[in-house]
């Protein structure tokens, strides 16, 4: 890998890592968003006994995979009721998003737990290395 791709690499984390900070995903408790930067190259889809092995989840938690959109949804579209607080939050999201669509392919949406639930939306940069975001949803 020349340095340049190595540069164009961390700039991408940096960047993303730049870009959600501060922002808190909303569910029953608002919680940070950290960036998943594996260096696995498998190839996609990131399955889900891969995926336990990545997060030290055993068999018995549940995991999930659901389209990536999902990851999204509760923080891009827009309800009525929604304040300004909301409605810049979903700009900063939509931000990330387009961040995230144009540095990554194979995305996909995991979801480990049952009422405390790891959220990772991940894909593969360029080299095939798999990046993206976690978070913590309360769904009780």
């Amino acid at each position: 890998m020349s340095e340049n791709e190595q540069n164009s690499e961390k700039n991408f984390v940096e960047i993303l890592t730049n870009s959600v900070s501060g922002l808190l995903f909303p569910s029953e408790s608002d919680e940070k968003i950290k960036v998943i930067d594996w260096q696995a190259d498998n190839p996609a889809p990131f399955d889900t006994i891969l995926f336990r092995k990545y997060i030290g989840v055993p068999p018995s938690v549940r995991v999930e995979v659901l389209p990536w959109e999902r990851f999204f949804e509760p923080v891009i579209d827009e309800k009525e009721w929604w304040s300004d607080f909301e409605k810049t939050r979903a700009e900063s999201f939509f931000k990330v998003k387009e961040l995230i669509l144009a540095n990554l392919t194979n995305l996909e949406y995991l979801r480990a737990g049952r009422i405390e639930i790891e959220a990772y939306l991940i894909g593969q940069d360029k080299e095939g290395k798999w990046k993206g975001l976690k978070t913590l949803l309360i769904e009780s």
